[in-house]
């Protein structure tokens, strides 16, 4: 991934944040080791954007599309009160296995509810009412999970998806990814149903709320 933002500024603004502590230190820590596939974290800036968002709207009912190793999903879960819950779709029986791993180490896990399985599967079967919606899975089915996500959403719920500058390449789009990605930038900036805009953080987040 093309860092957006210089190395230092990144280091200075999470020196200067909110520690994601112990827990998911360690989480970072294993799946560095283990992967070359930690890049995919959303990391403690990214992380605590998301927790700061669920405690300022006062969500209950979170929906993440796209767990990995659960560090995003654990973070989302501390801010939400004691009877909230969040729904954390993926299909990787690997990934989630270490995310449950380090869930079961804060109280926060108890809020959280695993659903393996492909994701817009899992997504018709819900119940509407989510009062955010977390988008950070297959840049291919962004379009559907989109849509799927606006009929899901609470009256005043938001949504907020992942890799929308996709290493910058959106500006000039060549390959498949890149294109789903900027045309669906493009398509929620004139979505009348929503109001919405791109914050350049870390790799890029649209934030959307209905209308």
């Amino acid at each position: 991934m093309l860092t957006l933002v210089p190395k230092e500024i990144e280091k200075y603004a999470v020196e200067n944040s909110q520690s994601h502590g112990k827990i998911l230190q360690d989480l970072v820590d294993e799946t560095s080791k283990k992967s070359d596939a930690a890049i995919m974290i959303s990391g403690p800036t990214v992380g605590n954007f998301l927790s700061m968002l669920v405690y300022l709207t006062n969500a209950k009912r979170v929906l993440e599309i796209g767990t990995f190793v659960g560090y995003s999903t654990l973070m989302m879960a501390k801010s939400l009160p004691f009877d909230g819950e969040i729904i954390t779709c993926d299909i990787d029986e690997n990934s989630t296995a270490v995310a449950k791993k380090y869930w079961d180490k804060d109280l926060s896990g108890k809020l959280i509810k695993l659903k393996l399985g492909k994701a817009l599967e899992t997504m018709e079967k819900l119940e509407p009412g989510f009062d955010l919606i977390f988008i950070d899975a297959d840049k291919k089915n962004y379009p559907q999970y989109y849509e799927k996500s606006l009929s899901l959403l609470s009256e005043k719920g938001i949504i907020i998806i992942d890799n929308v500058l996709w290493s910058g390449k959106v500006i000039n789009p060549t390959d498949e990814d890149s294109k789903i990605i900027d045309d669906l930038n493009k398509k929620i900036n004139s979505d009348i149903r929503v109001n919405n805009v791109l914050l350049t953080i870390r790799d890029g987040l649209m934030l959307i709320r209905k209308n």
